[in-house]
């Protein structure tokens, strides 16, 4: 069985697409657990048509954040394996047996790509990539819908860091990957397309930009001694996203001392140069 864990937070109108891809999928042994972080809305009413369907369970609890919410759900579960697909996003059909066919003992987690469509229609094609780890280059994509994870290597690096405002696929990756070399347990990338990502007007955590600041700088100071010494390329793509959060949320200051270091972690990105004089003076 494969669990999906799906969180949502006042998105009645939304969230049965979600539910009707995952029932349209040809694989048939998963189970829903949908956690409801405090709806103020009529979610509970909209999807009660759906709880018909043994598989699908709801649960609502108080507002405490996506990080808390994905935890709780994952004490709900029963799969060997999960998954977690947000309430605004769909997966296409064979999303579910594409990952069960490439599921081996030895595996830890399987990593699957995914389709970005925006508001006008247009779609831009996400792979998975490849991530240097320590000695070691893994094909990845740890963001929802594209990754599937064993419960037991979930549940033994203590699930999503719940004090992180932003950037918690990220953290949990590197977290995981730490941990199948431990378990002696391997990775596998697919380049499949298999999840729509809806970019919508409504509320998100990108545009979130006070949230995406602090979770940046929580996430930096987390990981940044070995991220120091094993991908400065990747702390200074980190350093540019917390100066634009940064810049976006009116910390002109703090903007440009953290596109500063992103120039300092990697000289030859020359658009931080132009953003720096941006920053400077607009």
């Amino acid at each position: 069985m494969i669990s999906i864990i799906t969180p949502t937070y006042n998105r009645r109108d939304l969230l049965p697409t979600t539910i009707k891809s995952i029932l349209a999928q040809t694989f048939t042994d998963w189970e829903l657990i949908i956690m409801d972080d405090g709806s103020t809305d009529d979610t509970a009413k909209v999807i009660q048509p759906y709880l018909k369907d043994s598989r699908i369970r709801y649960y609502k609890k108080e507002n405490t954040g996506q990080p808390h919410t994905l935890n709780v759900g994952f004490t709900h579960t029963r799969g060997e394996f999960i998954t977690f697909l947000d309430s605004d996003d769909e997966a296409y059909p064979d999303w579910l047996a594409t990952a069960h066919r490439n599921i081996k003992g030895d595996t830890g987690i399987v990593c699957v790509g995914a389709i970005r469509k925006f508001v006008d229609g247009t779609e831009l094609k996400e792979s998975v990539y490849d991530y240097k780890f320590y000695n070691d280059t893994y094909k990845v994509k740890f963001t929802c819908g594209s990754l599937f994870i064993r419960s037991s290597v979930f549940k033994a690096i203590g699930g999503y860091d719940a004090e992180l405002k932003a950037n918690i696929q990220t953290d949990l990756g590197y977290r995981i990957l730490e941990r199948l070399k431990i378990d002696g347990l391997k990775v596998v990338g697919l380049n499949e397309y298999l999840v729509q990502i809806n970019i919508h007007n409504g509320p998100r955590i990108r545009t979130n930009w006070e949230k995406t600041r602090t979770g940046g700088i929580q996430y930096y100071q987390k990981h940044l001694k070995y991220l120091k010494e094993n991908d400065p390329h990747v702390l200074s793509g980190i350093c540019s996203s917390i100066a634009y959060s940064s810049y976006k949320s009116k910390k002109r200051t703090e903007a440009i001392c953290y596109l500063a270091k992103a120039i300092w972690y990697n000289p030859s990105r020359l658009t931080n140069y132009a953003r720096l004089v941006k920053y400077s003076v607009l």
